[in-house]
């Protein structure tokens, strides 16, 4: 097990709500520990996330 954190950009929908950046995270294969918007343009919402990944060793 290994959590990571990371910057990942998604595109600006004009509505950041939790359900949609949720379903955007986990299309991206994430499953969030925590998340929030850092930054926000007209094209992306930059978003702060933690999530466990699993390694096998």
């Amino acid at each position: 097990m290994e959590i990571i954190s990371e910057i990942i950009n998604i595109k600006n929908n004009g509505a950041p709500d939790t359900g949609y950046i949720e379903s955007e995270l986990k299309a991206l294969g994430i499953n969030p520990l925590r998340w929030s918007i850092v930054k926000i343009s007209k094209d992306f919402f930059t978003i702060n996330t933690a999530y466990d990944r699993i390694t096998v060793e």
